[in-house]
């Protein structure tokens, strides 16, 4: 297996912070997102790892690698700006078109959480299927912002619906994610048609309609650090 961070948005709701720094490499307590993400993939027992981000920040990440002396794999999206970035779906099928066909860990690079990814893939090794770590908001309006999951009593996922206007529940979907090589064929299907490239969420939606996808439900702390008060708050917690 492999685990690819997803660092190839512009995060313009963190601007003018994002006009200097990605969001990935800002400090969250003693360290970097980003190191919190890649030292708990580590100790998982996965040692391939690779950050896609695009050019902007590219000097950035590589000076980040070099500091860390650690056999990280950077890949260049070749865009430098909002308007040209892939978006994380077509992120992830350029990632696996450099990198090829396997079982992939995708965890996006702005979000911090606790819980132990060692637990999430004994989970996905009991089941060979799509994984979706998942969490409890406990806030309806909260909920809104993100995608709503529905599950069945085996931890299926039956119900994907991606920021909607009103929550049938408060479980959401975290941006953390376990596919087998088989999704490789699904990916391209999907973008051949035309679907939205950008968040996963959709894509997932989308998926739930060909195999079976289940959920991962964490419970602990999780911070998705994609505004100013988010990274505030995160930046207290420590």
């Amino acid at each position: 297996m492999k685990a690819l961070i997803l660092a190839g948005g512009f995060a313009r709701r963190l601007a003018p912070i994002t006009d200097f720094i990605a969001k990935p490499l800002l400090p969250v307590g003693d360290r970097l997102i980003i190191d919190w993400i890649v030292d708990n993939i580590k100790n998982a027992g996965i040692d391939e790892i690779i950050v896609s981000t695009n050019s902007y920040y590219e000097r950035q990440f590589r000076y980040w690698i070099k500091c860390r002396n650690d056999d990280i794999s950077l890949l260049i999206e070749p865009t430098r700006k909002e308007e040209e970035k892939f978006g994380a779906i077509k992120g992830i099928k350029y990632a696996m078109d450099k990198y090829g066909q396997d079982d992939y860990l995708i965890v996006a690079g702005d979000n911090y959480f606790d819980f132990s990814l060692s637990q999430f893939l004994k989970f996905y090794e009991d089941r060979k299927s799509p994984i979706v770590a998942v969490y409890d908001v406990e806030d309806k309006d909260k909920a809104r912002r993100y995608g709503v999951v529905s599950v069945d009593n085996q931890g299926k996922i039956t119900k994907f619906v991606e920021k909607p206007e009103n929550p049938e529940s408060t479980l959401i979907a975290t941006a953390c994610y376990a596919l087998p090589k088989k999704v490789y064929g699904l990916l391209k299907e999907y973008l051949d048609n035309k679907n939205n490239p950008d968040s996963p969420g959709y894509f997932i939606s989308w998926l739930i309609t060909k195999i079976p996808v289940y959920a991962f439900s964490f419970k602990g702390t999780w911070l998705d650090i994609g505004n100013l008060d988010e990274y505030r708050r995160a930046f207290n917690m420590f």
